[in-house]
């Protein structure tokens, strides 16, 4: 059994975890199941060696979806006016932020991962032989919902 303690800038909270929740899925980050008996904490908590890498992970994530959907299911999701807005070279985007096309947008993720992710946790603690299992002691965590 191990430990990590989690602040959500609200509140702090140590859970339990067991080493068969622990699920390495590369060099730079894993998926650990906290035990809880509240709802208001996720059980299910992504772990990456940094921020830069969880930017990443939210990068690739989208690149991919961009790739395997239909192009109708990818135009629902960025909107029809950006894609068009991009097809004349001009600045548009999904969100706030207004980039020139598909690469700059997906670049956004790489400064920005909250933006991917429910909720970002700060690691106040974590057991030394958590880190040992995991292969890399993680600086950000995050909760898909």
């Amino acid at each position: 059994m191990s430990f990590i303690k989690l602040n959500d800038q609200n509140h702090s909270k140590f859970f339990t975890v067991a080493e068969v929740d622990c699920n390495p899925l590369s060099p730079t980050h894993a998926e650990i199941s906290v035990q809880t008996d509240t709802t208001s904490w996720p059980r299910d908590i992504l772990l990456f060696k940094t921020r830069e890498d969880a930017g990443e992970y939210a990068r690739q994530y989208w690149e991919d979806y961009v790739d395997s959907e239909s192009p109708e299911e990818v135009m629902t999701i960025l909107g029809a006016e950006t894609l068009i807005s991009w097809a004349l070279g001009r600045s548009a985007g999904p969100g706030t932020s207004k980039v020139n096309n598909l690469k700059e947008w997906l670049d956004l993720y790489i400064d920005t991962p909250e933006e991917h992710f429910e909720e970002e946790y700060e690691i106040d603690a974590i057991a030394s032989n958590l880190v040992e299992i995991l292969g890399f002691k993680p600086e950000a965590a995050f909760s898909m919902g």
